[in-house]
Order: C-alpha cells, then structure tokens, then sequence
C-alpha cells in the first residue's frame, strides 16, 4: 500500500498514468458507479496493479482538481468497495481503502489500492454504457481502460499475469527459506500484540477465580496461538461469529481449535466487544483440566487461543517432564488450517500473521508419549519460553503448509537441544491429521 507521502504526491501532483486513475465521487449506491469502479479496478488489475484517487475529477471532465464529496454519497467503507467491484469482477479480489486530505483544500479524499492479479480479470455482468459481460478490460495509453484488441495486448496481459504469478510463488518460498515474508516496516501499532497480552491477561483473570491446585489453571505449561487477518474489514459481532461457523465445518480432529460448545456459561459469547469461551467454566464437570481451552475473537480481525499441554493430563508421563514430539505438527497444523479456511470467508487472499509462545518447557524432555516413534533427537530444554512468528496468506498455508509448518516450528524443537524436525515428519503427520 502507498505510504502518506505518496498519496499527497498523488493530490499535489496530478497525473494519470497506466498505473493510477483518478475518479469523480461516485455513488456506489448505484449499479452505474459501481460498473464505473469496477472497470477501472480490472482494467488495474489486468495491468499490474495500481491506485484509484477518488474526487479528483468533475463529472465528464479533464481538469483535475479536489471537489468536495456530495453530501448524498456516504464516506467510501472497505466493505462497500470491494462489495461494489466484486459484483463484475471475476476472480474476485481484495482492494484495501486509504483515505488522505489534500494539503491545499483540506478535502479528504479516498484511494483504492488496487493488487495485480495472477489471471486475466474479468466482468461478469453487463451494465449499458459502462462495462460489458465476459470482457477483459486493460489500460492502454491515453489513459484509458479500453478490451485488449491485438495479439500485442493480450500476449502483455499473460505476460504481466504470469509474472505476478511468479512473484507469488517466489513469497511462497521464501516463506519456506526464511520462516516469514518480506514485510517493509513494522505496523505503528501491533494489534497482534496488543491483543494476546490482553487476552492473556483475561484468561488470568477467570483462573484466579479457580482453586489453587485447579488443572485448568495449567501452571505447568501452557502454549498460546494468536493471529491477525492484515487488511480486512471489520465484521460485527454476528458476522464474525457466522464466518467461525463456516470455518468449523470440516473438523479433522475430535477436539478442534476454537472449539464451539454452544451453551452457556462455556460459550461462545460476546463479552463486551469480542466473542470469547472457555471451558474451564466446567473444569469439574465433563471436559475436565484436559481440556480447558480458553480463545478470544476480535471483529477487527484478531485471534487468540490458550491450551495446556496434553502431556501433563495423561497417565503415560509425569507433568511438567514430557513435551510429545508430533503434538505441535497437529495442534498447530491444524489450527493453522482452521485459519485458512476462515481467511477464506474474506474476499481475497489476505495476509495472516500467526504468533505462538509456548510456556513452561524448562526441564521437559522431547518423547513419543502418543505412540508416534520418529527419529527425533530426545533433547532437553534449558528455556522455559519460546515465541515464534511468521506472516503468510491462506493460499500459501493451502499449498505449502508442510514446509510453511516445519519452519515455524523448527525453533521450537531447537530449544531441545538443537533437536529437529524433518519434512518427511511433518508431512506424514499431516496425512495422519488430514486423513489422506
């Protein structure tokens, strides 16, 4: 996304290129404002990518200047344009919203950032005069956004498709290489921290209620998962609770994440502006200590889990000595695609960054405790804390997760004296969990 700077260099300087147009206020209420959008954004997408500056330009004319935006037309939301645009385009895609005020009028105007697409866009339905059904639209000197009419045109077009798709697998792998993407700078506010530290601090909050030797208190370890859904719009309460039921639909293991009793005082329900459950409301009753599973959602995008570790709540280790081999590869793996399949429920493919900090590992030692021998060295941790972070999207845990996985994990399993984990592990593992 461009910076502040680039955007008030759009406003100060205006110029329309093959990379950036500039719109009047168009009211999106409408199916003839929406075709207009959505043929700009394809025709941007098909080029490579590129920015639509919003009330820059008069209705029908060349000059652009900063208008106001009529009253009648509400201030532009992420979901309203990606609603609008997504009505004609195919495939559909995610278009982030900024918005900056012009440093001579003052007039706040909006900019829709616009990603290239791996595959020629097209329109999907017709509205006269403005964009017609099945066409392909490019951006073609002048500027204009105009079908691709020789053999020149449509071969760019492949080729700048194409491109993009090696651009996307080479993320793919260097997610692989590096254990993460190659992000610019650090968001101003990391919402993903904010967010644990105040989920943890929640969670502490109910067990201090707990007696003193209460299991669900998990005081010998315990390992948190926390994500955040980069770019997408905020959902209400409601929503978001219906896209964590479209996600919980394929259950692979008995005992998912975010698992959804559904009754009360477990949950799922909303607490103040999040949805939240825990099971340790039942600690004495049919979950018991095994599992006391406590997870927050926020709308804007954010969640968090708590577990214990399920070595500690079994009669084939001592508590607090053991830390199972293959248990991360599925709790994490699965969790991880659980994820995904609630990413889907955006439009797009929006970036995910996934934290986990595991507790309590001082003195525990790597063992086959759930009957899974691999050849991983049984190593002993001096640490007690472990953090591990990475940012991927949805298609790349859907196609990578195997190596995307051993890579997040790895430095978990190196607290143990250096131990690791092969590929060939993670992936029968994976068959295991997937049921393949």
């Amino acid at each position: 996304m461009a910076s502040q700077q680039e955007l008030l260099a759009f406003l100060t300087y205006p110029n329309e290129t093959l990379s950036n147009e500039y719109k009047s206020w168009l009211d999106l209420s409408g199916n003839k404002g929406k075709a207009t959008l959505a043929k700009a954004a394809i025709a941007l997408a098909n080029h490579g990518g590129g920015t639509i500056v919003m009330g820059m330009r008069g209705e029908g004319e060349e000059k652009l200047e900063s208008l106001p935006r009529p009253t009648e037309i509400p201030r532009y939301s992420t979901d309203t344009v990606n609603s609008a645009i997504n009505r004609y385009a195919d495939p559909k895609m995610h278009f982030d919203v900024s918005f900056e005020a012009h440093p001579e009028t003052g007039i706040e105007h909006a900019f829709i950032h616009v990603p290239p697409s791996t595959v020629p866009v097209m329109c999907t339905r017709l509205e006269e005069k403005v964009i017609q059904q099945n066409r392909v639209y490019i951006r073609k000197a002048g500027p204009k956004s105009e079908e691709p009419t020789t053999a020149e045109e449509w071969r760019t077009l492949f080729n700048r498709c194409i491109q993009a798709g090696r651009e996307s697998m080479l993320d793919s792998i260097r997610t692989i290489l590096q254990g993460h993407t190659v992000t610019s700078t650090a968001p101003a506010t990391d919402l993903l921290k904010e967010f644990t530290a105040e989920s943890f601090e929640r969670w502490k909050s109910l067990v201090g209620n707990l007696p003193v030797d209460a299991g669900a208190r998990l005081a010998n370890g315990h390992y948190q998962l926390s994500f955040e859904f980069i770019g997408v719009p905020e959902s209400s309460l409601k929503r978001m609770m219906d896209r964590l039921r479209e996600a919980d639909q394929i259950q692979l293991t008995g005992w998912g994440p975010f698992v959804n009793i559904g009754r009360s005082p477990i949950g799922p329900h909303p607490v103040d502006n999040v949805i939240e459950a825990w099971l340790g409301y039942e600690n004495e009753g049919r979950y018991g200590d095994h599992h006391a599973d406590f997870w927050r959602v926020d709308p804007r995008g954010l969640l968090y889990e708590i577990r214990g570790f399920e070595e500690d709540f079994t009669e084939k280790a001592k508590p607090a000595t053991a830390f199972d081999a293959t248990m991360p590869i599925w709790r994490v793996g699965e969790t991880m695609l659980y994820v995904a399949r609630l990413a889907r429920t955006y439009e797009g493919d929006a970036g995910i960054r996934m934290r986990a900090e595991y507790t309590g590992l001082k003195g525990r030692q790597i063992a086959s405790i759930f009957d899974r021998m691999y050849a991983i060295r049984r190593g002993t941790s001096m640490s007690d804390r472990k953090v591990l972070e990475m940012q991927v999207t949805a298609t790349q845990i859907e196609d990578n997760l195997a190596e995307i996985l051993q890579s997040f994990l790895l430095p978990l399993y190196e607290q143990f004296d250096f131990s690791t984990v092969s590929i060939d592990v993670v992936n029968a593992e994976l068959r295991r969990l997937q049921k393949k």
